[in-house]
């Protein structure tokens, strides 16, 4: 599971047995992707919107760092795991990340914050990661358009919606998995920020 292969990568300790190809791929392509854009969010949301970091950590560490993760290794064969984008990848979380915090926006209350929060911490979170900035990048084009969306994305059904579609094409991530996963977390933080509310 990539949820083991994160722990290998992270500098903690020297390990002591080679990486597989296909762990090599899950940690260039998936890992350090991940903890890029993770620690970009980490440093924006530290430094601006401290008062909503517990949200933003339950989501990011469930569906960064747990559930993506261990769809893509139950998906994707060697070949397609080797020839993932991992720029692809933070671009697909990143679109989640900014439609929680859409969904979320009218519960919370970052101090400090302007009416365009959400869409300013995503557009420095995209620069920061510089998504958009390779050269040899042939979805470049896909992604500013995906990026370019307003619409907050509709969890209402359990069936997974057509907007999840051009997202799991970029990165091959299981529709039904991925959106289900999206929809699960949004309800359960709605919940709970419902009831905060009242």
């Amino acid at each position: 599971m990539f949820g083991r292969l994160l722990q290998k990568i992270l500098p903690k300790k020297k390990q002591a047995k080679e990486l597989t190809a296909r762990e090599l791929s899950g940690r260039n392509n998936v890992g350090y992707p991940t903890i890029q854009l993770s620690r970009e969010s980490d440093e924006l949301v530290k430094k601006y919107y401290k008062g909503i970091r517990p949200a933003i950590q339950f989501y990011k560490e469930t569906l960064f760092f747990k559930w993506g993760p261990t769809f893509i290794e139950e998906s994707l064969s060697d070949e397609q795991l080797a020839a993932l984008s991992g720029r692809n990848v933070q671009m697909v979380y990143l679109l989640l990340f900014r439609d929680m915090l859409r969904h979320i926006a009218p519960y919370v209350h970052p101090k400090n914050a302007h009416d365009n929060w959400v869409e300013t911490l995503s557009q420095e979170i995209l620069d920061n990661c510089q998504m958009l900035s390779d050269a040899d990048d042939h979805d470049v084009e896909t992604k500013k358009a995906l990026f370019a969306g307003t619409e907050i994305y509709n969890i209402e059904t359990e069936e997974p919606q057509a907007w999840i579609e051009p997202l799991v094409a970029l990165a091959a991530f299981p529709a039904d998995k991925l959106y289900r996963a999206h929809r699960a977390l949004l309800t359960t933080m709605l919940k709970k920020l419902n009831k905060d509310n009242k």
